[in-house]
C-alpha cells in the first residue's frame, strides 16, 4: 500500500465510517464489538463472498465445519454474500454501525484505507514475528495491506483475469482463439453474424465492465495507468480513457455482449457460458474449477487476454496478482485478536491450498507448498499456469491504487451508463465529477 495517503476522506466508507466507529468503541481497546471470549469459548465471526456452489466456496466452507469440529475453544460464524457490491456494501454498513466482522475479506489498497485510519484493523506484523513460517509459506504479495511498519492483512488469492472460449464454437465458425483485440473483433463480428452471443455480460454485478476497462487500460496504455489516474496525470475525461470508454460501447453496440447486459449478473453470464450458449468469458484462473461437469467440459479452453496489435509491449501487462486477502478487526480483547489470527492462520495455511488444490484439480495460489500426489491437475491449469508465468506486470483494479476510495464504485457505476443512453463524455464527466477538489 502505497504511503503518503493518509488524509480525511469523506467518501464511501469515509469520514461518517471513521465517527460512527468512534462513537460505537469500535477499534478502541475496550471494545469488543466483534467477537465474544466468555471462558474458553470464542466467537469469530467471518464475513466472505464464498457462499455459492463452485468448488472454491464448497471447499472453503468445509474447512470452516473442521475447524468448528476440533474442540479449540474457538468457533467460527461464517457471512457469505456472494454479490459483490451487496457484500461491500453490507461490510460498509456493519463498520458504520460498530458491528463489524472479526475477520473479512478485501481488496486491500485504498479500500481498507479508511479502516486503517479509523483505527480498527489488527496489525499481523507482531504475529508474523512469532510464526515466521506462516509469514514465509506465502507469496511476496502483501503489498496492497501494508503501511509503514504495519501489515493489515494477508493475500488469500492469486489471479490473473484470463479469456476463456468455447473451441467447439469457434471451430464451428472457422476460428482460432484470439491473440489480439483486432482478433477478437473480427471473431465477435463473424459469432454475431452467425447468430452467436460472442460474451453473455453479466453488467448487472457492475464490476464486469470495470474489469473490462482494466484489461483494455493496461493493454493500451500500459502498468503506469492507474498510477497515472490516481495522480490525475491522465484524467477519467481525458481521450485516451474517452476511447476506451467508446470502445466498450461500440462492442455493446454490435451486439458483442448479449442483447441486454444490464438485465443479466455474473451468474447468469456463467450459466450462459457453461451451458455453451456464449463463446467467451475473461475470467480468474479460479474459473476453472467451474467448469468441470459441465456442459462445456471438455469445450472450454483458454488463453490470455489478448492485446492490442500495435501495443505488443503491454502484452504481458495483466490484471491480476494478489487479489482478495483476510483482514482482522481489533477487537480490544487479546483473547479474541488471537483466536482470530487462528482462524486466519488454518484458512491460509499450506496444508488448505494443498486441499483446494486437489479439490479443484489445480489453481494459483498465493501460498508455497507441496501438492497432494493423489492431485490431478488438469489440462487447462497446466496451460493457465504457462500464461501466468509470462506476466511481467501484475495489477489489479485500476482504482485500488486511487487516494479516493470512492471511486471504484464511481467508475463502475458511471460505465453502467454505456450500456443505456450515455455517452463515453457523460461517463468520464459522471466520474469527474465525485473527484475531490485537490
Amino acid at each position: 500500500m502505497r504511503k503518503g495517503w493518509k488524509k480525511a476522506i469523506a467518501c464511501t466508507l469515509g469520514l461518517t465510517m471513521i465517527l460512527s466507529l468512534t462513537a460505537c468503541g469500535g477499534g478502541s481497546k475496550d471494545s469488543k464489538s466483534s467477537g465474544t471470549g466468555e471462558g474458553n469459548e470464542i466467537e469469530i465471526r467471518l464475513t466472505s463472498r464464498w457462499g455459492g456452489e463452485e468448488t472454491l466456496s464448497q471447499y472453503f466452507n468445509e474447512k470452516i465445519e473442521e475447524f468448528n469440529g476440533l474442540d479449540n475453544g474457538i468457533t467460527i460464524v461464517a457471512d457469505n454474500v456472494t454479490d459483490e457490491q451487496q457484500y461491500f456494501d453490507k461490510l460498509s454498513s456493519q463498520f458504520g454501525a460498530g458491528t463489524q466482522p472479526n475477520v473479512f475479506i478485501n481488496y486491500g489498497g485504498t479500500s481498507i484505507q479508511d479502516y486503517i485510519e479509523g483505527g480498527v484493523l489488527l496489525d499481523l506484523e507482531p504475529y508474523f514475528e512469532e510464526d515466521t513460517e506462516w509469514r514465509d509459506s506465502f507469496l511476496p504479495l502483501f503489498e496492497n495491506w501494508q503501511e509503514d511498519d504495519a501489515t493489515y492483512g494477508v493475500p488469500v488469492m492469486l489471479y490473473q483475469i484470463l479469456l476463456y472460449y468455447n473451441k467447439d464454437i469457434l471451430s464451428e465458425n472457422g476460428l482460432e482463439a484470439p491473440e489480439t483485440i483486432e482478433e477478437l473483433e473480427a471473431a465477435c463480428e463473424k459469432l454475431t453474424g452467425a447468430g452467436v452471443v460472442p460474451f453473455q455480460l453479466g453488467e448487472s454485478s457492475n464490476f464486469r465492465a470495470g474489469h473490462l476497462l482494466n484489461n483494455l487500460c493496461y493493454k493500451a496504455y500500459g502498468e503506469d495507468i492507474a498510477q497515472k489516474l490516481a495522480d490525475r496525470e491522465i484524467n477519467y475525461d481525458s481521450q485516451e480513457m474517452l476511447d476506451m470508454y467508446a470502445l466498450i460501447q461500440e462492442w455493446n453496440g454490435k451486439g458483442f455482449f448479449g442483447s441486454n447486459p444490464l438485465s443479466v449478473d455474473n451468474n447468469g453470464e456463467k450459466a450462459a457460458f457453461l451451458s455453451g450458449q456464449s463463446a467467451f468469458r475473461y475470467d480468474g484462473a479460479w474459473f476453472v474449477g467451474e467448469i468441470t461437469g459441465t456442459e462445456v467440459d471438455g469445450a472450454a479452453d483458454v488463453t490470455a487476454f489478448p492485446y492490442f496489435a500495435d501495443k505488443e509491449e503491454y502484452k504481458t501487462c495483466v490484471q491480476g496478482g494478489s487479489g482478495q486477502g483476510f483482514s482482522i478487526t481489533d477487537s480490544g480483547d487479546e483473547a479474541v485478536n488471537d483466536a482470530a489470527v487462528e482462524v486466519v492462520k488454518y484458512l491460509t495455511s499450506q496444508e488448505y491450498y494443498a486441499g483446494l488444490e486437489k479439490a479443484s484439480n489445480g489453481g494459483i495460489y498465493p501460498v508455497k507448498f507441496e501438492s497432494d500426489p493423489e492431485t490431478e491437475i488438469d489440462d487447462m491449469t497446466v496451460k493457465i499456469k504457462g500464461i501466468v508465468d509470462e506476466a511481467t506486470a501484475f495489477h489489479g483494479d485500476m482504482q485500488e491504487v486511487d487516494p479516493e476510495t470512492h471511486m471504484l464504485n464511481t467508475v463502475r457505476t458511471a460505465l453502467q451508463g454505456l450500456f443505456l443512453d450515455g455517452t463515453p463524455e457523460s461517463c468520464g464527466s459522471e466520474i469527474t465529477a465525485q473527484e475531490e477538489v485537490k
